[in-house]
């Protein structure tokens, strides 16, 4: 039996865990809109403010997805983002005010 055989089997089976240990994960997500306290929504489910989607790193999963973001005394925008993982979106909007 060849020595090196088990070797490169083990080579091999480590290089592949690896490999997916530095896989992107999701879709890296950046949010910025004109009121800071403005709510995000993505698939109908609050995820949090606009502040703390402002920077780079927060992660969705990957695929199609739909955006709003709301704010008290503000109209909704909307949006739609289809990224592919490890991909990268950004959302910039810009809540009016009501009409009264």
């Amino acid at each position: 039996m060849n020595a090196v055989a088990p070797r490169f089997a083990l080579l091999s089976l480590w290089l592949a865990v690896a490999s997916c240990a530095h896989a992107p994960v999701g879709v890296a997500l950046q949010v910025d809109a004109n009121v800071p306290d403005a709510t995000l929504w993505i698939d109908d489910v609050l995820i949090g403010t606009v502040t703390q989607w402002a920077h780079d790193g927060r992660h969705i999963r990957a695929g199609f997805h739909r955006v709003e973001i709301r704010a008290p005394g503000y109209y909704s925008v909307y949006g739609e983002i289809d990224q592919a993982d490890g991909g990268h979106a950004a959302v910039n909007a810009t809540l009016r005010p009501l009409v009264e």
